[in-house]
């Protein structure tokens, strides 16, 4: 589950969220620090209901999961605009494993955009990958023009893309004409992530 320090971390409280199982991103809104964003990926051996975006209005005394796709997806990746808070993009990967087997791409990965703190989402496509070979996906946006975002694609056959926007999602590009291959060392699943310089 997730805890939280009010002394530097000398100190620790449990805040709850403890079925969530693995947190892959927290994200403390700038405007207002009572309100925290949390991507849950919920148990790795199990689909299940606890997977998805949470989030608190009054620092962690209670929570609400407002993102959720479906029982095998998991929340993996979050940003918040720096100009507008309202603005929250996540991103959503399907996975779920067992003892000799793993599924980590499916229709349950994509980009999801709210405008209203998270209240409302919808699913940015346009240019995008969709369908069963969307593995993880990383997300950055650019604090020196919040219009510009890169995402990260893990594909299978240790592929990667990189998509990029300068409209804030309404459309997305890629950045390459081929594959790149070789990152990662192969683990996409594990390093799928992506920044951007906030100067450039």
């Amino acid at each position: 589950g997730l805890y939280r320090s009010t002394d530097a971390g000398t100190t620790w409280q449990h805040i709850g969220l403890e079925q969530s199982a693995y947190i892959s991103r927290i994200v403390v809104d700038y405007s207002n620090p009572q309100r925290i964003f949390v991507a849950a990926n919920g148990n790795l051996f199990t689909t299940g209901t606890h997977r998805g975006v949470y989030r608190t209005s009054d620092g962690g005394a209670s929570w609400e999961k407002v993102l959720f796709v479906n029982d095998s997806t998991a929340a993996i990746d979050l940003v918040q605009d720096p100009v507008n808070p309202q603005i929250i993009y996540a991103a959503m990967w399907e996975r779920v494993r067992g003892l000799t087997w793993r599924q980590s791409f499916g229709d349950g990965s994509g980009i999801w955009k709210s405008n209203d703190h998270g209240n409302t989402w919808t699913e940015l496509t346009n240019g995008l990958p969709t369908g069963n070979n969307v593995g993880r996906i990383g997300i950055t946006i650019a604090k020196s023009n919040p219009e510009v975002l890169y995402a990260f694609y893990d594909f299978p056959d240790y592929e990667v893309g990189v998509y990029k926007t300068t409209n804030g999602g309404q459309s997305w590009s890629r950045t390459q004409d081929g594959a790149l291959t070789g990152m990662n060392s192969n683990f996409g699943w594990y390093f799928g992530q992506i920044r951007v310089d906030p100067a450039n």
